[in-house]
């Protein structure tokens, strides 16, 4: 029997809260996960949020954890332990289903890109999983790949399915992907990350009102625009993406739009949890509270992000502003979309 394989991949210092979760763990509290023959799924809490597993005194550990947060360190660590994870429990016809936010959205284009580029290498192949984690998270994108060599490598690790190593993603859901890999902005040029040719389906919620510079979006640019969808929201990144406890109606738009997408292909969840996740949804979450980012932020140069002509804009931003006096700088000819999103389906 198929399954269906589900990836939560967070954020910076992502994990779970109870009351400032990220759309990450809210999604993955609403999966059905009672059949093992039907669904499992993998949570990572992301960069900067536990120490290295060689970090062993209490400054070590703090050191460790600030690199995470600041340089990014660890995201090449997380993109190899979710890709050990399909390696040991995915087979042939099993269904692939990754989301991710903030830093987790790009770790998860990086998946996809790496299933792309080299496939999936068959378990027992685990001790060169460093290897070809470096051979995949290098310089140059898809400019500077030694086809020759990774060619060898996936006939001679990767599992083959009708003479190809290439494993396709079935959805990808992403919630304002942050290419930098830390508050120090180290942009990495990751093969694939950008096109994602081997997704299926694809859903983006992106920030409209993110000033930080390093957190820069990071749009999808794929050469078969049937399978994307992307669209802009009202908020900062943790509007979008989900944390902020106070007030997370924006956030929740965009959870349910991104859920929306994955249930269309064949996700499980729990109907009950999902009713109560979602209880009190109404119209009049489109003029939820809109966040700031910290003062400290507003002392380094923050930056406008260009809205491009011809994007897709949440229903719930024009909602906004006919509610409220939120004027975002839109461009004229921007297509609104999913109109009945205060519309609860049935899950």
């Amino acid at each position: 029997m198929a399954r269906n394989l589900v990836l939560c991949l967070d954020g910076t210092a992502g994990q779970v809260r109870g009351d400032a979760d990220s759309n990450c763990v809210r999604l993955y509290d609403l999966l059905d996960l009672t059949d093992e023959t039907a669904q499992i799924a993998y949570y990572d809490p992301g960069v900067g949020t536990f120490a290295s597993p060689g970090a062993w005194t209490p400054v070590a550990r703090g050191l460790s954890r600030l690199g995470g947060l600041i340089y990014g360190a660890g995201m090449r660590q997380n993109l190899g332990e979710a890709y050990a994870w399909l390696m040991q429990n995915w087979r042939p016809g099993d269904r692939i289903f990754v989301f991710g936010f903030s830093r987790g959205a790009f770790t998860a284009r990086a998946l996809a890109g790496m299933l792309r580029l080299i496939g999936l290498m068959r378990p027992g192949s685990e001790n060169q999983l460093q290897y070809a984690v470096a051979k995949y998270a290098r310089r140059g994108g898809e400019g500077r790949i030694p086809w020759d060599e990774i060619h060898r490598f996936s006939r001679l690790f990767a599992q083959q399915v009708d003479g190809r190593s290439t494993i396709p993603i079935e959805y990808l859901g992403l919630w304002d992907t942050v290419k930098a890999l830390g508050v120090v902005r180290v942009a990495p040029d990751w093969p694939y990350t950008r096109q994602l040719p081997n997704a299926q389906h694809i859903r983006h919620a992106i920030s409209i009102d993110e000033r930080r510079r390093p957190f820069r979006e990071y749009e999808v640019r794929t050469k078969a625009p049937e399978t994307l969808e992307e669209a802009w929201f009202a908020g900062i990144h943790s509007d979008v993406g989900g944390t902020f406890a106070d007030d997370p109606k924006l956030s929740t738009i965009a959870l349910k739009w991104v859920l929306e997408g994955a249930l269309d292909h064949g996700l499980r969840v729990d109907a009950k949890r999902t009713a109560r996740a979602f209880e009190g949804f109404s119209p009049a979450h489109a003029a939820g509270a809109a966040h700031r980012n910290s003062a400290v932020w507003s002392l380094l140069v923050p930056r406008r992000r260009p809205i491009p002509p011809g994007v897709r804009v949440h229903a719930s931003v024009r909602d906004r502003m006919s509610a409220t006096d939120y004027r975002p700088r839109l461009p004229a000819d921007a297509t609104w979309v999913d109109d009945d999103w205060a519309t609860l389906r049935p899950s």
